[in-house]
């Protein structure tokens, strides 16, 4: 069910006991954020738990904003620069139960959420991934809640030397490969829409195979800009 602005106006709306204002969209199947302007920033939370939602973006101007419920979606992908630039008050995100597996992802979130001090990424892929707590309390400096444990200040001075060491740097290396990947990813996936609006067929069958190394667009360009052992990392990451 698309997030329109007929069911942004119909939604449950409450005041909790701090006096904050919060809009329930919860539990309605939606795949994408979209609409948001409908809400006249006059709340404080917005509610978007257990949704189809895999891509945080395309917020609109949203001052007021200061908590977002995430939970239960497939999120994998944040943009950050949308984030920063059109909720500059985020302070609390809740991506407990989602899909995101990137150090570029936390990246983002720390970019794009410069007051954020509550987070939680209970139950995506990447808490498995070791020096997960402490990459992200470094690339995130303002949390004081991560994964609803406070965060030490032993963690702050260990997360900098993490940051300082050889390990750090091939962190940093991946997450700079996997922000790579998720790019190519997703002008991809905008190919894939373009040439389904269209009567163009490859070959006798109509189809269009991806291999490495073939076509002019997103596939030439994953051809040319990755090395091989870059390429089967990549194809594990967007598999």
């Amino acid at each position: 069910m698309r997030l329109s602005a007929n069911i942004i106006q119909s939604a449950e709306q409450r005041t909790d006991p701090l006096g904050n204002r919060e809009i329930l969209l919860r539990s309605l199947a939606i795949p994408s954020i979209e609409h948001l302007s409908v809400t006249r920033d006059q709340f404080d939370t917005i509610d978007l738990s257990n949704n189809h939602i895999q891509r945080l973006e395309n917020f609109p101007r949203l001052e007021r904003l200061s908590c977002l419920y995430l939970g239960g979606n497939g999120i994998n992908y944040v943009d950050g620069k949308n984030l920063k630039k059109n909720c500059p008050g985020l302070t609390t995100v809740i991506l407990s139960g989602n899909g995101v597996k990137g150090w570029n992802v936390i990246g983002d979130l720390g970019s794009g959420c410069p007051k954020l001090d509550f987070l939680s990424l209970v139950g995506n892929p990447v808490t498995r991934r070791q020096h997960y707590r402490l990459y992200t309390i470094h690339k995130i400096p303002t949390l004081k809640v991560l994964d609803f444990q406070k965060v030490k200040q032993s963690e702050r001075e260990r997360a900098q030397r993490l940051a300082s060491s050889a390990a750090g740097a091939a962190m940093e290396s991946d997450a700079r490969m996997e922000a790579r990947a998720a790019a190519m990813s997703a002008a991809s996936a905008d190919d894939n829409a373009a040439f389904a609006s269209t009567t163009y067929t490859n070959g006798e069958n109509g189809t269009n195979t991806f291999e490495p190394g073939e076509g002019k667009s997103a596939e030439e360009s994953f051809a040319t800009q990755f090395t091989v052992e870059e390429k089967a990392k990549i194809r594990d990451m967007v598999a």
